[in-house]
This record gives structure tokens, C-alpha cells and sequence, in this order.
């Protein structure tokens, strides 16, 4: 079985445009989610705290109706305008459709909520950057929450990005095995459980990740 994962904020989206940071700011009330944003930026960078942000934003979230569709909706609408702007990079996308047609299992791992990754594959799909056959070979792991209470029962960031990884192959009955490629933008944070497990990974080169190397199965790409 051939796996390949993708990132999506930074890797699928150009640098400095995160999906999660764009629909939280449209959705939670602007000064509150600035202040989460800001308290969170004093911090070390550690799973801990990127966890108290989004329970900060949780929080804000309780003052809209219908989050999960909302998400939804600002997060594909967003995606069209990144597209628009050629802020989702060509290059990015061909990789992902080379990688689908590859692969037995191509899956986007996000630490972004699920209601937001499927909205980023829908603007894709409107878009025709991927075909509807395409589209449906995806999987999507992400942040799942909870809205009945406001809670994340799975924040899928740092480490918990390979453990979801391996759950899902289990739980489909794929065999339990390392992914062979990764593609990914932050391998030092985020995304270094997907970065140290894969067999090769390929990091979209930004200003955070220029000391990042590995002696194996590394490739640094430039979307742009």
C-alpha cells in the first residue's frame, strides 16, 4: 500500500495564508480572537498552548449559530478567494492529483477543524483543480470537535497528526505502516510526528523551516 499525506495550511496554501487563522477571524468576535492571538504569540510554541488558543476560540464560537456549517461555508468561500489570488499554488495542486492517481491512500492531516478541510476540497472541487473521482479518493483527518459542548475531542496537532494517521488505517484495516511521503510546510513543530514517520519527506520551503534537514528521503520544493 502506497500512503502519501498532505499538510494544508502552508503546504496546499501559500505561507502566511492559513485557512484556520482567516475563518477564525471572520467568525469570532474580531478584538477577543486578536487578544487569544496575541497572548498565544508571547508564548513558547508547544502543543499545550496552540491547545488553549483553540479552546479560547471554542469559546468565541459559542456566539454563532450553526458553527459546523458555518465553518464550512466561510472556510470554501475563503479557499476561492486564495484561488483567486494564486494563493493556493499551482504546483501544490498538480502534486496532489500526481499523488492521488500514485497512491492507494492520499490523506490532508490538518490541525485545522474537519469542518474547514472539507470546506478548502469543496472550493477545490467548485473550482475544478480536482475532479469529482479525485475528490472522493481524498480522506481528511483533522480537529474534531465536539458542538453539542464546544469541545475538540481531537486536536490534531504535532504529535497527534501520526497517531491519527495510524488509527485510521486501522480502523479501515489497511495495513499499519509508516506513510511512505509527506508533505509538509512546519517539520519542526506541527508537523514533525508526520516528518520524522515518513519514509521521505518533502518540506515547502518558508522562512520558519530553512534550518530543517534530514540525512534521507528529503526533498525541499518551492511552490512558488
Amino acid at each position: 500500500m502506497l500512503s502519501h499525506i498532505f499538510d494544508i495550511d502552508g503546504t496546499l496554501t501559500k505561507s502566511g495564508h492559513d485557512l484556520w487563522f482567516l475563518t477564525m477571524q471572520e467568525l469570532c468576535e474580531p478584538i477577543a480572537f486578536k487578544a487569544l492571538v496575541t497572548e498565544w504569540e508571547k508564548k513558547n510554541k508547544t502543543y499545550e498552548h496552540s491547545y488553549q488558543l483553540l479552546v479560547g476560540t471554542l469559546k468565541l464560537l459559542r456566539d454563532i449559530s450553526n458553527p459546523e456549517e458555518q465553518i464550512f461555508n466561510t472556510a470554501k468561500r475563503l479557499t476561492l478567494g486564495l484561488i483567486d489570488e494564486q494563493l493556493v499554488p499551482a504546483q501544490a495542486i498538480l502534486t496532489l492529483r500526481q499523488s492521488i492517481r500514485l497512491c492507494d491512500l492520499v490523506v490532508l492531516n490538518t490541525a485545522n477543524y474537519s469542518e474547514a478541510a472539507k470546506g478548502f476540497t469543496a472550493a477545490l472541487l467548485e473550482r475544478d483543480l480536482i475532479s469529482l473521482s479525485e475528490y472522493k479518493k481524498l480522506v481528511i483527518l483533522a480537529t474534531n470537535t465536539n458542538w453539542a459542548d464546544y469541545s475538540a475531542e481531537c486536536f490534531n496537532m504535532g504529535d497527534v497528526k501520526i497517531h491519527t494517521y495510524y488509527r485510521y488505517l486501522q480502523r479501515e484495516g489497511y495495513p499499519v505502516k509508516v506513510p511512505d511521503k509527506a508533505f509538509v510546510d512546519d517539520p519542526l513543530f506541527n508537523d514533525a510526528s508526520l516528518a520524522n514517520d515518513a519514509l521521505e519527506v518533502v518540506v515547502v520551503d518558508n522562512a520558519k523551516n530553512k534550518d530543517y534537514v534530514r540525512k534521507t528521503g528529503f526533498e525541499r520544493v518551492f511552490w512558488y
